[in-house]
């Protein structure tokens, strides 16, 4: 079956972000990172800020409610934390993505939520750690300690928010149908790989 979907996680520095977006312009598909909050924030009328902040803090109620089978209920969802009132509506944002047409869904567990679709490729990018740094020094305009202390910090959010709601683990390979290192295939082979292979279905 032709894929029609492609969620992209991706390591803090790997350059995932600019990859789904080279992908997607060779694909003709829409793009989604930054439009898929703003669109989540308005249909739960949510500060976009508070996206961000969404993966910290201890573990939800959700992910122990759906790890006991538990159905949530519109009565449940409002007296849920906020972190997990977020998760519900990016996952509905998604979803409402997913049902408008062939897309490339950056992050935010886009491959969990999107588990019972059809026509979907989960991709995993990653990339050596010294090009990591080396990247985020560049994009940030810090040096090399800093870039170091954010990349371990971005990469254990990730992780942390990832597996909170998801019953995968962040960045192993099982977790995903393609993992692909950018330093090795670079940021526009990356971007070719993933796109052949949605090409060949």
């Amino acid at each position: 079956m032709a894929k029609k979907i492609v969620t992209i996680s991706r390591e803090y520095g790997s350059g995932g972000r600019e990859i789904g977006e080279r992908a997607a312009k060779l694909l003709g598909y829409a793009y989604y990172d930054k439009e898929l909050v703003r669109r989540a924030a308005n249909l739960g009328d949510i500060d976009p800020e508070m996206f961000r902040t969404s993966g910290e803090g201890l573990r939800s109620k959700l992910s122990s409610l759906l790890s006991y089978g538990g159905i949530i209920t519109g009565k449940d969802e409002d007296s849920l934390p906020l972190a997990d009132r977020i998760f519900l509506t990016q996952s509905r944002t998604i979803r409402q993505i997913a049902d408008e047409g062939p897309c490339v869904i950056i992050g935010h567990c886009a491959d969990y939520v999107l588990a019972e679709y059809e026509g979907v490729l989960n991709v995993f990018i990653h990339s050596d750690f010294d090009s990591r740094v080396a990247r985020v020094m560049r994009r940030n305009e810090i040096n090399e300690h800093e870039a170091i202390a954010r990349i371990k910090k971005t990469d254990k959010s990730r992780a942390y928010y990832y597996e909170q709601y998801t019953d995968k683990t962040w960045g192993r390979a099982s977790s995903y149908h393609l993992s692909l290192s950018s330093s090795y295939f670079g940021i526009e082979g990356t971007a070719e790989l993933i796109a052949e292979v949605v090409r060949r279905g």
